[in-house]
């Protein structure tokens, strides 16, 4: 799989990258933080902080013995 390929199984937006910290970049939702306060933060990553993070979980998968299906991080 290209990382053409991968980048087309995420919605992407502008915003910040909470794993690199770029600012206006082009970010896909990875998650959430909810704080003990009741606050929710939501986290995005960039392109390149997504390949980094599809390259690990298919890492993973493979050391386990699990099949990999990208297109899933922070699901």
């Amino acid at each position: 799989m290209t990382p053409d390929d991968i980048f087309a199984l995420y919605e992407w937006t502008m915003g910040s990258c909470f794993r690199c910290a770029d600012q206006d970049v082009l970010v896909s939702r990875v998650g959430s933080i909810d704080t003990p306060a009741g606050d929710t933060y939501q986290l995005a990553a960039c392109g390149s902080c997504i390949l980094a993070l599809e390259n690990e979980r298919r890492r993973i998968a493979a050391r386990r013995g699990l099949d990999y299906e990208p297109g899933t991080v922070g699901l």
